[in-house]
């Protein structure tokens, strides 16, 4: 047997904390008295050896299956098929660790069904932060459908996202990844009040999207199979907001509607006598009178310079207009200085338009990488 390496204060070298021990323990495997065969469902199966003791002092799960009234025999390795071994190496740097040190987009939902699946409410909340942090309008659509898996557990991502796609304007739309995202994720963002798309777009949207659907599907693209894998989506299109070119060359040129639908959308708009109809009628409540950006810059010497690229947050919607902060590094003083505008699409110079006027408040933190010096803060409110 291999000597135990120690050093002069007693410990085993380099492991001085209680935290150098588990750390120890979870890469090295030493001591273990369990092994579990984890996700065969995504391939080849990967063997983690771990400690019981820990496992069932952190998780009343582990607890009941490895100390229950039927313990689960560790003679051979727990067969665990349906999470992934990302997932459950992250969670097992949880349990002995506190931390986590490879969540990643690509691991946080597996990560985060494999925290709910063992009942560690710290670790959810660890992977919510993580989520809601890596949020930008690139991807929220992506994680949407992801985090609707997990809408009971971390509702605050999926509220998040739906925000974001509020804000979106139109862009959301017309993005590829809007034909990629699942019927639930779809039910939600149309069923939305907060929308500030037009109607049109949203309608189009919804129609390119079942069309996507039908081709996944191997189904014939007809405006059947198209109202077919709508399913009760279809029903969330506020079709009467239409105008009546929009109905004409849209839902009713495409056959998305049928004929009946049609003919009584027109009876409401102008009949005395309105008929029933199964869909909204009312406008979506999308103009804002306020909203938040939040622009975090992880490094300032990598700001472009005055002339060059500039850098800008993802966009919000106030009142029906698109709103950024705009970023770069100001050269022309004696030492850089950061600027820093609030913009928007309304017109090409704000400043001589006297039809509107708005009034921002601007909060600058700036946090500095060395540890002894203090971090800056700068607040001032600005009428435009």
């Amino acid at each position: 047997m291999n000597p135990i390496p120690s050093s002069n204060s007693g410990n085993r070298a380099g492991i001085v904390t209680m935290g150098d021990g588990m750390q120890y323990l979870l890469a090295s495997g030493e001591m273990s008295d369990a092994r579990f065969a984890v996700g065969r469902d995504y391939g080849d199966a990967k063997i983690f050896p771990a400690h019981r003791i820990l496992l069932g002092v952190r998780s009343a799960v582990f607890h009941a299956m490895l100390y229950g009234s039927v313990p689960e025999n560790c003679a051979a390795p727990v067969d665990i098929p349906d999470i992934h071994p990302e997932a459950f190496a992250n969670m097992l740097s949880f349990i002995y660790t506190d931390a986590v040190k490879i969540l990643s987009l690509d691991n946080v939902f597996f990560t985060l069904g494999c925290a709910d699946k063992y009942d560690l409410p710290f670790l959810v909340v660890k992977c919510t932060d993580f989520a809601v942090n890596e949020l930008t309008t690139s991807n929220c659509l992506d994680m949407l459908d992801s985090a609707v898996l997990y809408a009971a557990t971390a509702p605050s991502i999926v509220e998040k996202c739906l925000c974001l796609i509020d804000e979106s304007g139109e862009a959301i739309w017309e993005s590829e990844q809007f034909c990629e995202i699942g019927q639930e994720a779809l039910r939600l963002i149309l069923q939305r009040d907060t929308l500030t798309a037009n109607e049109d777009t949203i309608c189009w949207a919804a129609e390119e999207w079942a069309g996507a659907v039908c081709t996944r599907k191997n189904m014939d693209d007809s405006s059947a199979n198209r109202r077919e894998v709508l399913g009760q989506a279809l029903f969330l299109i506020r079709f009467p907001l239409l105008t009546d070119v929009q109905l004409l060359d849209g839902p009713a040129e495409s056959g998305l509607l049928l004929q009946s639908e049609i003919l009584d959308i027109y009876r409401h708009k102008r009949a005395t006598i309105k008929p029933q109809l199964p869909f909204h009628t009312e406008p979506r409540r999308n103009i804002r009178a306020e909203g938040v950006i939040n622009f975090k810059i992880p490094d300032v010497r990598e700001l472009p310079e005055a002339g060059m690229d500039v850098l800008y947050s993802d966009p919000i919607t106030v009142r029906k207009l698109l709103w950024r902060i705009q970023v770069y590094k100001n050269t022309d003083g004696e030492s850089p200085a950061l600027s820093y505008f609030l913009v928007c699409n309304h017109c090409h110079d704000c400043s001589n338009c006297d039809s509107w006027a708005c009034q921002a408040t601007v909060e600058l933190r700036v946090l500095p990488w060395k540890a002894e010096t203090e971090p800056m803060n700068k607040r001032m409110t600005v009428l435009l």
